[in-house]
């Protein structure tokens, strides 16, 4: 009897470990101690082309009948297009013409993809990251781009590069489109998307905004977490060990009463703070009087190749020319996202997932706030709310006018035309999460319709319409 009750109790016993374990595992951010204490994580490069993805799709089927995509895991949309543009790009034999943004809207009736970039790129700059070797007259024509239009009708091959202000048509008729062309039949034929329309087809307004009309899919929940406060002494040893190249043992450690933990080796320094920010800095070593673009790209790709421990949703959102005591370079912002979904952070005092200052071949400063998601495994759910579609602008329509009403610092309000000169102002509508980083554990991220207007950015909850952030 004795021995059958000591089986009883270790049997319970590894149970409980296995499930405590389990649990923990299911607290842990993704990648927890792999990506931060280890090199292994560090195996693959982040090459240049990694940087520019689009922050989404639009997908033409034909007349009205369109579909926006923010990830595409299940084709291979981006591979495919991203080769035939830089076929384009360094294509000797095309044909280059301007055209009005009426004209452009009227190509999206056609079947066609476009790809919208986070950023206006610099065409030569993008067409090298792409490995075009010798850029071709495009990016003579329109040095800047932030949309490509794909035209995948029945005619001959054609392009539209846009930096939302001139609108480029190119032709070259040997573009071979037709993996693209699978592509799109095949998530037509899929039906698994979501149906939108443009403003100028719901509205009448001359716009390539668009907005759902019927929202099939939901968001999966989402749980986020900041990993320093999680890691202990020798795994942020570690991190310290990778960022100032050199053996704990040399390092001069200070840990403040806050439990931020600063590292200092000559004139590099690296500080973990305890919310979650990570802070690296070395000053310049000589002057950078002239700042290139290239140069300093791929400097920030082998940066973050070595140093950073999650490529996996990161992508450039911003770059801006700085200038520090007659240094020039460059401030490149990354985001990332979750699910294919761009992430909103809500945190005043970090305006992003990574800020890095670049001069050339020199990083000076990287931020990072190391926020992952959470690991839930099989366990993993969606809302079972429906998403709003275009009713997120008829719930939020007077606090869209009262906004663009003082953004115009005007308080006359002409009822026949307020509505369209509002809905035109709109810059973009967005499916994002926002994170407002409030919990350094378990912080549930929130469905949002991001709606840039007149320079900035409201997000309204996706199920509600309630605003929850703006910036």
């Amino acid at each position: 009897m004795r021995e059958r009750v000591k089986t009883i109790l270790l049997f319970l016993l590894v149970f409980s470990s296995i499930y405590m374990t389990q649990k923990l595992w299911m607290q842990l951010p993704n990648q927890f101690l792999e990506d931060l204490s280890t090199n292994e994580a560090f195996s693959k490069s982040y090459v240049l082309s990694d940087m520019i993805t689009p922050n989404k799709y639009l997908l033409n089927f034909g007349n009205t009948f369109h579909t926006i995509l923010y990830y595409e895991s299940q084709n291979s949309i981006w591979e495919n297009s991203r080769a035939i543009v830089a076929s384009i790009l360094g294509s000797e034999d095309i044909t280059i013409d301007e055209i009005t943004k009426d004209q452009y809207l009227k190509f999206q009736e056609e079947r066609s993809l476009v790809l919208y970039l986070p950023e206006q790129m610099n065409t030569y700059i993008l067409a090298k990251m792409w490995n075009v070797k010798t850029p071709n007259d495009i990016a003579d024509t329109i040095p800047n781009i932030n949309e490509i239009y794909i035209y995948l009708g029945s005619k001959d091959p054609f392009f539209v590069f846009s930096d939302n202000t001139n609108f480029i048509l190119v032709q070259n008729s040997s573009i071979n489109n037709t993996l693209l062309k699978n592509d799109l039949t095949h998530i037509k034929e899929s039906g698994n998307y979501n149906i939108y329309y443009s403003m100028r087809e719901g509205y009448g307004i001359e716009s390539d905004i668009y907005i759902p009309s019927e929202m099939k899919t939901t968001m999966p929940e989402v749980y986020v977490s900041n990993v320093l406060g999680s890691l202990d002494e020798d795994a942020k040893d570690r991190i310290a060990e990778r960022f100032l190249d050199k053996s704990i043992d040399y390092i001069r450690e200070i840990v403040e009463g806050n439990g931020s933990t600063f590292y200092v080796l000559n004139d590099k320094s690296l500080k973990l703070n305890a919310n979650g920010t990570l802070e690296y800095f070395q000053p310049l070593e000589e002057k950078v009087t002239e700042r290139n673009l290239y140069t300093s790209l791929s400097t920030v790709a082998e940066f973050i190749t070595k140093k950073e421990s999650t490529i996996e949703g990161m992508y450039l959102e911003s770059i801006d020319e700085i200038e520090s005591d007659s240094n020039e370079g460059y401030r490149l912002t990354f985001k990332y996202r979750i699910s294919g979904i761009p992430v909103l952070l809500g945190n005043r005092d970090v305006d992003d997932y990574i800020e890095i200052e670049v001069f050339n071949n020199h990083i000076r400063s990287y931020k990072q706030l190391t926020r992952r998601e959470m690991n839930q495994g099989i366990n993993t759910s969606f809302e079972h709310r429906p998403l709003l579609s275009f009713d997120v602008l008829d719930k939020n329509y007077e606090f869209l006018v009262k906004e663009y009403l003082i953004y115009n610092n005007s308080d006359e309000v002409n009822e026949e035309n307020i509505r369209n000169e509002v809905l035109g102002a709109i810059e973009d509508i967005t499916l994002s999460y926002y994170d407002p980083n409030l919990k350094d554990k378990s912080e549930k991220l929130i469905g949002v319709w991001a709606i840039k207007l007149n320079g900035k950015t409201y997000a309204f909850n996706a199920y509600t319409g309630n605003l929850v952030f703006e910036k």
